[in-house]
């Protein structure tokens, strides 16, 4: 597994900041984690969509953001940030290039950006990658484009600038994650399409990826926090509670003794859990029929809002397909351990650990 070691990983969620870095263990062998922080966020701090990004209170923020770099235990050239999902517009586009169209990232930006279904007079920041060549046409290419608003990339410069932070890169939070399953799982992905589910605060995210690149991106707002807000209304308590008892209430089957356990619990399951399976079926048959799937491929879970224990074999039979929850601490091959109730923390920890893969 390749990792960069001279950077830190900052992903910003709308419930939680992550922080994570990396060195090299003894002779290079293995990596050791020498940060691995993450901090919850008030209510309301992080929030807003792709044209209405914002932070409710800049000095609340700052002052989150400083104490977790405070607590950095060695120097580092960098940082990489991950935004939120929500935040970032991802639009797969097929392009005839030339050769010098190719090198010029200046002149594919503007390209990208006019053809980018964008709100008049918003002013944004677009970043690009080539992914492959379309089959049989010399000069035609797939591109991934991703576009963020400038006033919410110029709030967060301020601020990082402020703290002392070299920024290198912003970042879609999502995306690395499917580059420490490659490097992981490699031939789970040879000639193959996989999947990223991954389930967080506000928004489940479907990524589908094909020789390596992104087929298919879908954003669900449905996630963690729904989740948290009908048993808040079920059992009538406050929000808070509710994100506790969803912590710790079972609600997918481990054992074949839960079955009849659960089996009682059916309508508040299926309150709970409805909307957000109906959502993901749609999204699913949606994939399956544009891209002319039979079968479901394989679905690998991140994110906090995965950890339900039994929801793996729950969605693989609902699902009919295989799928499990993706922990790349327990995938790092670490020259020195860390706490085991870190590790178990590791989906939460994947799209802040992806930033860091090269």
């Amino acid at each position: 597994m390749n990792l960069y070691t001279e950077l830190i990983a900052v992903d910003i969620g709308t419930s939680c900041i992550k922080l994570v870095s990396i060195e090299h263990g003894p002779g290079r062998q293995g990596y050791i984690v020498k940060n691995l922080e993450l901090q919850e966020l008030p209510a309301g701090l992080i929030g807003g969509d792709f044209t209405n990004p914002f932070i409710s209170d800049m000095p609340v923020f700052k002052d989150i953001l400083s104490g977790m770099v405070r607590k950095v235990k060695h120097s580092r050239q960098g940082y990489v940030i991950g935004l939120p999902d929500r935040w970032v517009k991802l639009h797969l586009n097929t392009m005839q290039l030339t050769e010098n169209e190719r090198k010029s990232p200046e002149f594919l930006s503007w390209r990208l950006e006019k053809n980018l279904p964008i709100p008049e007079g918003m002013r944004v920041m677009v970043d690009f990658q080539i992914l492959n060549s379309v089959a049989g046409e010399s000069d035609g290419f797939h591109v991934l484009a991703a576009a963020v608003k400038s006033d919410i990339i110029d709030i967060l410069s301020r601020i990082t600038t402020d703290l002392g932070m070299e920024v290198m890169a912003f970042d879609t939070s999502s995306l690395g994650i499917f580059n420490l399953f490659e490097e992981v799982y490699p031939e789970k992905i040879l000639d193959q399409i996989v999947v990223n589910l991954h389930v967080g605060h506000e928004t489940t995210v479907v990524k589908a990826y094909s020789a390596g690149c992104l087929l298919y991106e879908r954003v669900i707002e449905v996630a963690g926090e729904e989740f948290a807000k009908i048993i808040s209304e079920i059992d009538t308590v406050n929000l808070e509670n509710a994100m506790r008892a969803k912590e710790s209430e079972k609600f997918f089957p481990v054992s074949r003794d839960d079955i009849a356990l659960l089996v009682n619990k059916r309508q508040r399951i299926d309150r709970i859990f409805g909307n957000w399976l109906r959502e993901l079926n749609v999204t699913f048959r949606f994939f399956q029929e544009k891209f002319n799937v039979s079968r479901l491929p394989t679905i690998f879970m991140t994110g906090g809002s995965t950890m339900f224990a039994g929801l793996d074999n729950f969605l693989s039979e609902y699902f009919e397909t295989s799928c499990f929850l993706f922990n790349p601490l327990n995938e790092i091959p670490l020259a020195k351990k860390i706490d085991t109730r870190l590790v178990a923390k590791g989906p939460t920890f994947a799209a802040c650990v992806g930033l860091l893969a090269k």
